[in-house]
């Protein structure tokens, strides 16, 4: 009898863990042999629902996204992507649909993008999807997709997802989450608040730290936020990865003397009480800085900042 060989994506089914909005997420391939080809372009699809007409397939470079998004752009080019292919589909009596499809660095800057905000309904769609009045957000490898339907309608509302389960097809193989993700133990965590950036005015678009880039947050540091509930309330967490030891060393001893200046931390973990009544807490450990802020109690915050960023 001839032996079946299995697919990648049956591979990378049987050689997964499992996080948040994501239903399956590939180990290191390289170990098994398996040769994953990523799509250096597509081209979108030009029949994704009966009677939808479709336009031609613009692509948007670096340089020109804020033309492009009207002045926006920042959020993309924080996360660096290469490119946006665009496609405009329409039809008589229905909301014009605009699907883009991002192409990333790597698959952790892929669901970074798709990270921001996941508000909205779980689908099955790529490694991870997310609707909403009209807006479909997904990730696939290396790949971040985002369609808009103008209003929504029964129809436009299905051919977006149509068009989501095509697109994200054409986005080759299954890309691994960022391995910061396992900085932050789950107990107590809430998914959907779990944030991957690694920029200064990205971190102050989710929680405002301060004008200073403190914590010394650049293109080569990776960040990784989120949201933990427990009796006493919730608590912000975040954990920072840097190239050196000596990075975090220097980070940590900054955002120690700006951030809670004038204060009395406590010698373990530094907590401190702030203006508002809330604690933070933090420590640096290795190449990684580890903070909690915003925290009910005293020892809610230490407790956090010893958990948090031991995963490597």
């Amino acid at each position: 009898m001839r032996r079946r060989v299995k697919t990648s994506e049956e591979i990378c089914s049987s050689l997964c863990y499992t996080v948040p909005d994501m239903p399956y997420s590939p180990l290191i391939f390289a170990a098994i042999g398996v040769a994953i080809a990523q799509p250096a372009a597509i081209e979108l699809p030009v029949s994704p629902c009966p009677g939808w007409k479709v336009g031609p397939q613009e692509t948007v470079k670096p340089t020109g996204v804020f033309e492009y998004m009207n002045g926006a752009g920042e959020l993309y080019l924080a996360y660096g992507f290469r490119d946006i292919y665009v496609r405009v589909y329409e039809k008589p009596g229905q909301p014009r649909i605009t699907c883009e499809a991002y192409r990333m660095p790597t698959s952790a800057d892929a669901f970074g993008l798709f990270s921001q905000d996941r508000t909205g309904r779980s689908l099955k769609i790529g490694q991870g999807a997310v609707y909403a009045s009209g807006l479909l957000i997904a990730w696939q490898g290396k790949w971040f997709v985002r369609i808009l339907a103008d209003r929504e309608t029964p129809e436009a509302k299905r051919c977006v997802s149509e068009l989501a389960k095509q697109v994200v097809k054409l986005c080759g193989p299954p890309g691994k989450p960022p391995d910061a993700l396992a900085w932050l133990p789950k107990a107590g965590l809430d998914p959907r608040s779990v944030h991957f950036f690694h920029t200064q005015n990205l971190l102050n678009s989710f929680h405002f730290v301060a004008s200073e880039n403190l914590l010394g947050l650049s293109s080569r540091t990776d960040v990784v936020m989120g949201t933990y509930s427990s009796k006493a309330g919730k608590s912000l967490a975040l954990a920072v990865g840097y190239p050196k030891a000596a990075d975090a060393e220097a980070a940590w001893a900054r955002f120690r003397k700006v951030y809670v200046a004038g204060l009395k931390p406590d010698a373990e973990y530094s907590a401190s009480r702030l203006g508002n009544g809330k604690w933070a807490a933090g420590v640096a450990k290795g190449r990684k800085v580890c903070i909690v802020l915003e925290s009910p109690t005293r020892d809610e915050a230490k407790r956090l900042a010893a958990a948090i960023g031991v995963a490597d």
